[in-house]
């Protein structure tokens, strides 16, 4: 999934799950938001699919796998996938979330705006 489309389903409230699986001091320095996280990145680049087994994702509820580039959880996303979880890959990983922005605009009196750009992927 890229960046803008995710960006999308959060701003209009969609649910989906965000499944962080970084290693612990990755996650430390930066996460999204709500995010969940699992210890499985050096596993699943490993290709040990085990810690992915134990997590309790609910039903019916897109998932998104989120790693620092896009390359690892792109892994677990298949793996996922052929569990029958409805999962996906952000493309870029937190690298190409760190790029993420809106706009939030307020009208004034006359022909004044403001406009505020939020870049969301730095809080």
């Amino acid at each position: 999934m890229q960046r803008e489309e995710l960006t999308r389903r959060i701003e209009r409230g969609e649910p989906v799950v965000l499944l962080d699986i970084r290693p612990r001091e990755e996650r430390a320095e930066w996460a999204i938001p709500g995010s969940r996280w699992v210890d499985a990145y050096h596993a699943v680049k490993g290709g040990d699919f085990r810690p992915l087994d134990t997590l309790d994702l609910p039903a019916g509820i897109p998932v998104v796998v989120i790693c620092a580039a896009g390359k690892t959880s792109a892994l677990a996303a298949d793996y996922l996938r052929s569990r029958g979880i409805e999962a996906d890959s952000l493309e870029g990983g937190m690298r190409a979330w760190s790029l993420a922005w809106n706009l939030a605009e307020i009208e004034l009196p006359g022909a004044a705006r403001i406009v505020q750009v939020r870049r969301a992927g730095k809080g």
